[in-house]
């Protein structure tokens, strides 16, 4: 706990003594673009909105997945959180990607995508975003991916499984690093968490997204692919998800892997963080996640 704190009370500091937020600035939104034609008959979920800050040069760019289950995913109501980090100075994309079932809920949708659909629009989307830095004047050399809930899972998983952004031509190392808040990285353990609150959620939330077998729950965990992890990491955990990122803190230790932090806010809900970085009013959080871009993007400055 005194580890938890400590980083706590250091991430403030640096967010306090480094804020560089430009409150106002205005912004260019884009919506709708289109980043993948695939055979789903809703085109609309192979699509993303892009926020522009005018009068920023070549800023870096954010790749931001909105969560809900991997089946309740909806990029429009993500655009809150997307504009409060774009009036800091950054550009903003955020990312729709097709839907797993939904069967948690009265209005059920049978239909959908499993494991590792999602990971493949999220890499199609990061291969439109790179692709078209020139043609919005963002810095294709810095940028960034995250999420929350079930899209800080997927930008985990681009950034360890390697197959996905190879698919497309592009790799980790186009990844100037990734910020995923409130997620989970080991399935099989996010299961048996689960499992104890209500066995239903096996049925109808882990085998629709991810399959029946542990096999393909631990084909579609970060955690396996931990001996990938060389893309310097941000983790976000509030006090409600905090149980589903002990075991990839103790990979993350276990490997000596030095470029990742973690930062839990265990006095937050899941809920009310995502609410709360998407509130009007000034958030050190949020704050915290367009300070450690910036930090990172004038790193790839003094490198190169």
């Amino acid at each position: 706990m005194k580890k938890v704190i400590f980083l706590f009370v250091i991430c403030c500091l640096f967010c306090f003594s480094r804020l560089t937020a430009q409150e106002n600035v205005s912004l260019k939104e884009l919506s709708n673009l289109q980043y993948y034609n695939t055979e789903s008959p809703d085109a609309s979920l192979t699509q993303l909105n892009l926020i522009l800050p005018d009068n920023v040069d070549n800023p870096p760019v954010f790749i931001w997945i909105g969560g809900g289950a991997w089946a309740y995913v909806d990029k429009d109501k993500e655009m809150n959180i997307c504009r409060k980090l774009a009036e800091q100075g950054i550009a903003v994309v955020s990312v729709q990607h097709r839907l797993s079932p939904a069967l948690l809920t009265a209005q059920k949708r049978e239909e959908g995508i499993q494991h590792p659909e999602h990971v493949k629009d999220v890499a199609h989307a990061f291969k439109w975003v790179y692709d078209n830095a020139a043609k919005y004047g963002y810095d294709q050399n810095n940028i960034f991916i995250g999420g929350f809930s079930s899209g800080a899972h997927l930008s985990t998983m681009l950034t360890v499984d390697t197959r996905f952004l190879e698919s497309v031509g592009l790799s980790q190392k186009n990844i100037k690093a990734t910020i995923p808040v409130g997620g989970g990285y080991d399935i099989v353990e996010y299961k048996n968490l689960l499992a104890q609150v209500d066995p239903n959620y096996v049925e109808n939330h882990i085998y629709a997204v991810f399959g029946k077998t542990e096999q393909e729950q631990i084909d579609a965990s970060p955690i396996t692919y931990i001996d990938n992890l060389t893309t310097p990491m941000l983790i976000v955990a509030e006090g409600d998800t905090y149980p589903y990122h002990t075991s990839f803190e103790a990979a993350v230790v276990d490997k000596g892997i030095k470029n990742v932090e973690f930062l839990y806010l265990l006095n937050n809900t899941h809920a009310g963080l995502w609410t709360e970085l998407g509130n009007d009013s000034p958030n050190m959080y949020r704050n915290l996640m367009v300070d450690y871009i910036k930090k990172m993007s004038k790193t790839s400055e003094i490198t190169n």
